[in-house]
């Protein structure tokens, strides 16, 4: 089984957006994310009710400031939040979306996909003592050619830590 998650990166025009979730909707899709720009929350909150595919959030959490959060949260009422910690503002910042979320019940996810395998690490970690019954947006930081070797692999789906493996260090050795 696999479940199948779109981010439109705010790819859609409102006018378009929910014939466009209507036809993605056949595909048994999860979720969408970001389906109109950011700031638009009245938009983006009638999407939230008419869509037939759940929306989460992704770029909105960008740049919003801690008195407004609960307001963005409330007049959209998404089903879920997407916390990308690197462009929130950090793990205190994805808490402070989480704990808003939660109480509201909106659901959420963490994702690594711009991060090295540093910052991957320590995502990990803290998701994992989130205890989120969602499934994660967690990657192996491939992505990148630079990138410092890690002892994290993924096996059926799942990321792992092996501490059999050691950290590749020797790029910052280039900089002592």
């Amino acid at each position: 089984d696999i479940e199948i998650r779109v981010d439109a990166n705010g790819a859609f025009n409102y006018d378009e957006a929910l014939k466009n979730m209507s036809l993605l909707n056949k595909l048994k899709i999860h979720s969408i994310e970001q389906p109109i720009m950011p700031n638009q929350w009245e938009k983006m909150s009638s999407l939230c009710e008419k869509s037939p595919i759940d929306i989460a959030l992704d770029e909105e959490l960008i740049n919003v400031s801690s008195l407004k959060q609960k307001e963005m949260l409330l007049s959209i009422k998404p089903k879920y939040i997407i916390l990308k910690p690197s462009l929130i503002g950090g793990l205190k910042k994805a808490e402070s979306w989480i704990d808003l979320a939660e109480k509201n019940d909106i659901k959420w996810w963490a994702t690594s996909a711009l991060e090295s395998n540093v910052g991957l690490n320590i995502i990990a970690q803290w998701v994992y003592q989130k205890s989120s019954s969602m499934k994660q947006g967690l990657g192996t930081g491939k992505l990148y050619s630079n990138n410092i070797t890690s002892p994290h692999y993924i096996k059926k789906g799942c990321l792992y830590y092996n501490p059999k493996i050691k950290w590749n260090m020797n790029f910052f050795k280039a900089y002592v």
